[in-house]
């Protein structure tokens, strides 16, 4: 064991269980005062030589290896940090140091999860060394997966059994829906890899509610515990985990409910608004002068049953109505909640809506409203997505249902 550096150990808590599932062992060093601080700097390229870093790391996961298992914690796993300059230092693949200190320590592989960091090593060695583990046993996640977020292509090609986001990527200044979109799309990739989201870094409420709507099965980060030098009991944040999920149905329920409310009010006037299509589309520009909005409508337009838009974009300014003819002649066919309108049995009585999504030309996040004119048209209508309550949660309410069919 170095003389310098030492590990310790982080919980990692399951949402749907609030059980502590594992660790992620952290090097941790003493300063000149004797506090505890990160080792992060001693094991960076221009610390020290790649020999003492090989040795500093090696000697790191062999004693927490040893910790762990002294704990005898069968159900529980062990993160270890892997940087890519060691695999590129390998020789073979042969004979895994790791595995090696695995076996030594009487740990078995499924409880060991192997971190690899900044994937920008040499992917195909990074690929077999992945599989050589995998075959071993062991687990592989992909670490700090915002961190290499424009490496796509490579993390596609790595399939990683497990990706960590770090929350704090996206933490310093106000989280903007651009933000928002980005976590969701990271935690939604993972669900379509068949990767396990887990979410660090998390340290308040509003950082748990996100994670929640991110797709995340764990989490990890100060909201539960720093590092420490020992392991947390398997129930030690039960009743705190319990209290968020309880805090956060609660919130969604009350936001959920509102939203209803205003959805109600939004096909109300969409219902009024086709009636007034229909009664004035000889002179429509006439017939919408008097007609004032509801603020969250953005625009509307109107498509054939092949999706092809036969009018313009006609929007309120606040003052009167304009429309946008540059738009006419295109296709909308493609949009789902456009073919799944044409495609539904009830096409006359059904209202479809799209995911959120962010609007380009106003820059809010707002969804498609989808609704039968007549037999043959289709009217689509814009509207700000807007959260009902003041709470920051709010905005990650999604709001979408459909009434079950009456029983005969």
């Amino acid at each position: 064991m170095s003389e310098k550096l030492f590990p310790w150990f982080q919980p990692v808590v399951d949402v749907a269980s609030g059980r502590v599932v594992g660790y992620e062992a952290l090097a941790r060093m003493c300063d000149e005062t004797g506090a505890v601080v990160s080792a992060a700097p001693l094991l960076k390229a221009d610390s020290a030589s790649a020999e003492e870093r090989l040795h500093h790391d090696r000697a790191l996961r062999w004693e927490a290896l040893r910790l762990f298992a002294a704990q005898d914690r069968s159900d529980q796993t062990l993160a270890l940090n892997l940087s890519p300059e060691w695999i590129d230092a390998l020789d073979s693949f042969e004979l895994l140091p790791t595995l090696e200190m695995i076996r030594e320590a009487g740990v078995r592989p499924e409880q060991v999860i192997i971190e690899i960091t900044e994937i920008n090593g040499d992917l195909d060695r990074i690929c077999q060394l992945a599989q050589c583990y995998r075959d071993a046993g062991v687990k592989v996640a992909f670490d700090d997966f915002g961190a290499g977020f424009q490496q796509l292509d490579r993390i596609i090609a790595f399939t990683p059994d497990i990706i960590k986001v770090d929350i704090r990527m996206f933490s310093p200044g106000r989280m903007t829906p651009q933000k928002r979109a980005l976590l969701q799309m990271m935690g939604e990739m993972g669900a379509r890899l068949g990767s396990k989201v887990v979410f660090e870094g998390v340290e308040t409420e509003d950082e748990f509610f996100l994670a929640l709507h991110c797709n995340a099965s764990q989490i990890q980060g100060f909201m539960f515990s720093k590092a420490r030098p020992d392991f947390a009991g398997p129930d030690t944040f039960k009743s705190q985990v319990a209290d968020l999920l309880a805090m956060h149905l609660d919130l969604a329920i009350e936001e959920t409910a509102r939203r209803q409310w205003h959805a109600e009010g939004i096909h109300t006037e969409l219902l009024a608004l086709r009636g007034l299509i229909l009664a004035g589309e000889q002179a429509l520009s006439e017939h919408l002068a008097g007609y004032r909005p509801d603020p969250d409508i953005l625009r509307f337009f109107i498509c054939d049953r092949q999706g092809q838009q036969l009018s313009p974009n006609w929007q309120y300014d606040g003052n009167q109505w304009f429309g946008d003819s540059t738009v006419i002649g295109a296709n909308r066919s493609w949009r789902p909640y456009f073919y799944q309108l044409v495609g539904a049995s009830d096409y006359e009585r059904r209202i479809l809506r799209s995911s959120t999504y962010i609007d380009i030309e106003s820059g809010r996040e707002c969804y498609t409203l989808t609704l039968a004119l007549d037999a043959k048209r289709v009217l689509l209508v814009d509207v700000a997505d807007r959260a009902q309550s003041p709470r920051p949660m709010s905005a990650l309410i999604a709001c979408q249902s459909d009434l079950m069919p009456a029983l005969s």
